[in-house]
């Protein structure tokens, strides 16, 4: 078994949202579930682009300096632009408090907040 490769629920696993550089993993309970919840309504696979960012990670990629990728409050959703505007509503619907769409970077950025 590699590092964090277990399942967190039906369809994620911790290694999903694995910092890329460090493999560290810190993740809101919440963020799962919500995310899972997101997955069965939207009927699709969602691929997480990032999850979890370590302090010099999240300067590569030119993260905000109090990112909420930082304290696993935040993930990065692959999607394609002409699905993100549907995406992002579904998202705000299930609860998240933010939903940005990039269309062309190819991803929403989904945030659930930090009154946890």
């Amino acid at each position: 078994m590699r590092l964090n490769d277990f399942k967190l629920s039906e369809h994620f696993n911790l290694m999903e949202f694995q910092c890329p550089c460090c493999h560290t993993a810190l993740l809101q309970p919440r963020l799962v579930l919500m995310l899972e919840a997101l997955r069965i309504r939207w009927g699709l696979p969602l691929i997480i682009n990032s999850g979890y960012r370590c302090a010099k990670h999240n300067v590569e990629v030119g993260g905000a300096k109090n990112s909420l990728h930082r304290r696993g409050l935040a993930a990065d959703v692959r999607m394609a632009a002409e699905e993100q505007e549907r995406f992002r509503s579904a998202a705000l619907s299930e609860g998240f408090t933010k939903a940005l769409a990039y269309p062309s970077r190819g991803f929403i950025h989904l945030e659930i907040g930090d009154n946890i």
